[in-house]
């Protein structure tokens, strides 16, 4: 038999307070709705411009995805 598989497990594994499947829907959550209000309100600042719509609604995903991971981060402490 080989040796990897007598192996132990690893000492420190502690499970996970909130599954995996919720951690994510969690990152994309906050990532979808920061989006959707940066895109609305660079509708209104900015008019029907596409260009800026655009990047607006990227950075609001990305700031929201952002926020989303450091709160699962908080609420495995």
């Amino acid at each position: 038999m080989p040796e990897s598989r007598k192996r132990k497990g690893h000492p420190f594994r502690k499970p996970s307070d909130i599954p995996a499947s919720q951690r994510t829907k969690g990152r994309t959550f906050w990532g979808i709705l920061i989006g959707v209000f940066s895109l609305l309100i660079a509708l209104f600042s900015a008019g029907l411009n596409y260009i800026v719509l655009a990047i607006a609604a990227i950075v609001g995903y990305l700031i929201g995805y952002f926020i989303g991971k450091s709160i699962e981060q908080e609420a495995k402490k």
